[in-house]
């Protein structure tokens, strides 16, 4: 029987195949597997800044605006807050109160107290004593100020009793000033969601470990200056001709109680105990932009996290942790954002290129949340580069400002 002997094409798609065999087998290397990874990233070219601004470093001063101190919590000095400017000057310094959840332990604050918070935790620790009941509260006092307040925790009996017990006594608390009429400005937007306070986690992490301290009501957060944690998407369209960018920009119901009238970002939403930041965002996808909840499954992109040093207009401190997404739309708008009658929380929806979105940030027309996150956007985009912005590594920095309290964390398995 005569063997088969291939010809020259047949040979040279044998050659081809053994070469592509030998390629495959190999390990890809980092560049091999950057350039994989970045297959859909079409170059774009960078924005100018439009004509009086010189840089996006203002916008960031003033929407990151919360400066806390650096000194220690437990040192005798007294600690003091204050607003970042549009400058970067400091300024309606004020004094605080570290909130911790137990003194036995030299853990960090998990938030911080304005003085008329810190002078009610001392009615209400009074009230017990007086009373004859166990105070839940621990108060420390400076050595050389005896009636100057250095710190608030947990008494050691509400400890003993974990994050049910914090949990407990914090919404009798809250509820109570909510009755009283106290801190009207910040409890008349009570929502009944609870929302969680995290521990700080050990230098050693075991299964052990509950990353939980407590959950509060949600317009409580800011009396204690808690971490608000949330999640931000940015919807947007790339023009196939032009490779231009277009982003789905909402305007806020003019009813709204926060940020009334403001432009932000596609969707947001707070992350409530139990909530994840994928379930969050795409629950408020289909409730605020009535986007398919399939689409938004397989297309959305968690893209980092933003921390957010905030200082309300009225003093009051609540810093946010906001988890960042980035959804792509199909160019030819069959898949849009539309105004849920039923929700109220948007006015409109306009599809903005990205440089009306430049101009409409330093028109300070967005959120101050939103504007970072899609400052953040137009940075990861290679909108805005060391190019156009010569305080470019400034902004960048900034927009990663450490905010100093305890953030979600899990156990390990």
């Amino acid at each position: 029987m005569q063997s088969h002997i291939p010809g020259p094409s047949h040979r040279a798609a044998l050659l081809l195949t053994s070469k592509l065999s030998r390629r495959l087998a190999r390990p890809r290397t980092c560049r091999a597997i950057l350039r994989s990874y970045y297959a859909d990233v079409l170059p774009v070219e960078p924005l100018r800044l439009p004509p009086g601004h010189r840089s996006l470093l203002p916008l960031v001063h003033s929407c990151n605006n919360l400066v806390l101190p650096h000194q220690p919590w437990h040192s005798q000095a007294p600690l003091v807050m204050g607003t970042r400017n549009s400058d970067g000057e400091v300024v309606d310094k004020e004094h605080i109160v570290p909130f911790v959840l137990s003194h036995g332990h030299r853990e960090g604050p998990v938030g911080f107290l304005r003085p008329q918070v810190a002078s009610a935790l001392e009615d209400d620790h009074q009230k017990h004593l007086v009373s004859g009941a166990a105070s839940p509260w621990d108060l420390k006092y400076t050595k050389d100020h005896p009636k100057s307040l250095k710190s608030v925790a947990f008494a050691a009996w509400i400890n003993e009793g974990g994050k049910y017990t914090r949990t407990m006594h914090i919404e009798h608390l809250v509820d109570e000033w909510r009755r009283r009429n106290m801190f009207p400005e910040v409890l008349k937007g009570w929502s009944d969601e609870a929302y969680p306070v995290y521990t700080h986690p050990p230098q050693k992490v075991t299964s052990a470990h509950d990353p939980l301290a407590f959950a509060i009501e949600r317009a409580a957060l800011p009396l204690f200056g808690l971490v608000n944690f949330g999640a931000l998407l940015t919807a947007f369209v790339r023009d196939p001709a032009s490779g231009r960018t277009k982003l789905w920009i909402p305007r806020r119901s003019l009813s709204k109680r926060t940020w009334p009238g403001k432009l932000d970002v596609t969707v947001g939403g707070g992350m409530g105990h139990g909530d994840t930041a994928m379930d969050t965002i795409i629950r408020e996808s289909a409730e605020e932009a009535l986007l398919d909840h399939d689409y938004v499954k397989e297309f959305i992109r968690p893209v980092g996290v933003l921390p957010f040093p905030n200082r309300s207009p009225g003093g009051w401190i609540l810093p946010g942790m906001y988890y960042l997404f980035d959804l792509p739309l199909p160019a030819d708008g069959s898949i849009i954002p539309k105004i849920n009658a039923l929700d109220g929380e948007v006015e409109k929806f306009e599809l903005l290129d990205v440089q009306d979105v430049l101009q409409a940030l330093l028109d300070n027309t967005f959120k101050s949340s939103s504007a970072l996150a899609i400052v953040d956007f137009l940075i990861r985009h290679g909108y805005i580069t060391e190019a156009t912005d010569p305080r470019y590594l400034d902004v960048c920095r900034l927009l990663k400002t450490d905010i100093q309290l305890p953030v979600a964390w899990r156990p390990d398995p």
